[in-house]
């Protein structure tokens, strides 16, 4: 009963977390001090690059549910996530008029590449998206023109 009143006060609260330390059902196996449980691994967690795409970047034959009362075998964060790439590009022009005044002109791009930042893997073991990204964590390109005026 105590646990269903958690589910229905916090719901969606493991499929916030991005450690893939979670699993899927009423098993979480919440004794001995540990707060939720591990899964059990079997293999390696990384899939190699030429295997990885969006809806499958884990190796989830790796992952399997942990029995009740019993600790998982799977590392505090056994696979590796997406890379994050970034390039910023900044151009700055001063223009002086007489002793005193100056004219700044900045033009910056973030994001040059407009190259999407992926999340983490959907992390609880046993939920259909466990392996699969889901979301974004940046911004697309954004680009931006200022002016200053020194004096």
């Amino acid at each position: 009963m105590a646990s269903g009143r958690m589910e229905r006060k916090w719901p969606g609260y493991a499929a916030e977390r991005h450690a893939l330390c979670d699993h899927a059902g009423d098993n979480f196996n919440a004794f001995a001090g540990f707060g939720t449980q591990r899964p059990t691994i079997k293999g390696p967690a990384n899939l190699s690059a030429d295997k990885r795409t969006v809806a499958h970047f884990i190796n989830t034959d790796a992952f399997s549910v942990t029995p009740q009362f019993r600790l998982g075998n799977a590392s505090r964060d056994p696979a590796r996530g997406p890379a994050y790439r970034d390039l910023d590009l900044r151009l700055v022009k001063d223009t002086r008029f007489g002793d005193r005044l100056t004219l700044q002109l900045r033009g910056e791009v973030f994001n040059v590449t407009n190259t999407p930042a992926f999340a983490q893997p959907n992390a609880i073991v046993g939920v259909a998206n466990f392996g699969s990204i889901t979301a974004t964590t940046a911004d697309p390109r954004v680009v931006q023109v200022a002016g200053k005026l020194l004096f």
